[in-house]
């Protein structure tokens, strides 16, 4: 192997090594994210366990569970693929620097062999003496100073590619070792999966054997959020009205410039949002969908409920300022509060830690939660409003909060 070519092998190395590490670690993150989650959905299926009677909060965790399992799967089976490559391109490595050891220690061998062949020091000075002119004899003595030099480079050559094989070895060895763990990893998630498919049958199973009792509890539910839904309507209609009085009777919604900004920054921040409890998962969706087991029953929601751990604070979820406190007798509190032309809404409160008028900056607590019907865990119901010079509408919250 040339010189060159030696320096195009060690300038790959420095520039694919570092790729193959970024792109490890960003997967390695992910994974760890994944497992957070699915360990925070098997604490919540434990604590969503009402005796032997099934709910649709679990079957809603059970398929988030299935969705994070999936995922996590998948991201292992492409660290692996990664793996793979990283070993094969290590491999062809290894054969570079190999076969360029080879040729190294050739070349000693002979450097060696003439030596040897010429050891007399009396050579070298009839070598030198034997030169036609001064000049002549000088530039044969650099010459035997420099193939002196030479093979003290060349032994240090050697050694120094020895080294860059040995850790070539190493990190294959290394990169082996992992990739034998993630696949025992794959194997133990592949039938962890398997198990919650079939405790997603089991449950599907078990709600359908109680329909009748389903229905009765949906009918209870959708009546409450109905009330619920009012008083929020009221409310922000109420609100409405008290600007539309201090704009001295102009019509429409007409913001301030300091409420103009703080709609845009809530507008620049969609999709970043935090949630509004620190651990959880999404149980009842947005907008209106298909009851999970019921046929032919709908399902209508403003907001999107989060089953969470009994009685968690609630937070919001961007600065603003509060905007209405009211309770709803057998719902709870309600928190409202204003980013602007938007509104943020949190209820099932058992108690409120703000008061109206009270300006609150993202992740401040606002209040905790009241126990679900089983006693055992909390649901947080968050809704995003958007109010325009013609209408109030809802948003998507999952559009909004990060993913």
């Amino acid at each position: 192997m040339s010189k060159v070519l030696f320096i195009i092998v060690l300038f790959g190395l420095s520039v694919l090594l570092p790729t193959f590490g970024q792109t490890s670690n960003k997967l390695k993150k992910q994974e760890k994210e994944l497992k957070n989650k699915i360990a925070n959905t098997k604490n919540l299926i434990k604590m969503t366990k009402a005796s032997e009677q099934i709910t649709i909060a679990e079957l809603a965790i059970i398929n988030h569970q299935i969705a994070y399992r999936e995922e996590l799967v998948h991201n292992i089976n492409y660290q692996m693929r990664k793996l793979d490559d990283e070993i094969e391109d290590i491999e062809v490595q290894t054969i570079q620097i190999e076969n360029n050891l080879k040729v190294l220690k050739e070349e000693y061998i002979k450097m060696l062999q003439y030596a040897y062949k010429n050891r007399n020091t009396d050579y070298e000075l009839f070598y030198i003496f034997s030169a036609e002119s001064y000049a002549e004899g000088y530039q044969r003595m650099k010459y035997i100073e420099q193939y002196a030099t030479y093979r003290t480079k060349q032994v240090a050559k050697i050694k120094a590619t020895k080294i860059l094989l040995e850790e070539k070895l190493a990190s294959l060895a290394a990169i082996k070792e992992e990739k034998d763990m993630l696949a025992s990893e794959h194997k133990e998630e592949a039938g962890n999966f398997l198990k919650d498919k079939q405790a997603q049958q089991s449950a599907l199973i078990k709600l359908k054997e109680n329909e009748l009792e389903l229905k009765n509890d949906l009918a209870k539910h959708e009546a409450k959020k109905k009330k619920i839904a009012g008083k929020i309507k009221a409310a922000l209609l109420a609100e409405i009205k008290k600007e539309a009085a201090k704009n001295k009777g102009k019509v429409g919604f007409e913001m301030a410039p300091e409420a103009v900004a703080l709609s845009k920054n809530f507008t620049a921040n969609k999709g970043k949002l935090p949630w509004p409890v620190t651990k959880g998962a999404i149980t009842e969706k947005y907008g209106t969908h298909a009851h999970a087991t019921l046929a032919g029953v709908k399902i209508d929601n403003q907001g999107i409920d989060i089953t969470t751990t009994l009685g968690a604070d609630v937070r919001t979820v961007f600065s603003g300022k509060v905007s209405s406190v009211f309770t709803i007798p057998g719902a709870g509190k309600v928190v409202m509060i204003s980013h602007g032309n938007y509104r943020t809404v949190y209820s099932n409160l058992q108690e409120v830690y703000v008061s109206k008028g009270e300006k609150v900056s993202t992740k401040s607590k606002v209040g905790k939660l009241l126990p679900a019907e089983n006693g055992k865990v909390s649901v947080a119901h968050l809704e995003i409003w958007k109010i325009s010079s013609t209408s109030t509408k809802t948003e998507n919250p999952s559009l909004w909060i990060f993913k």
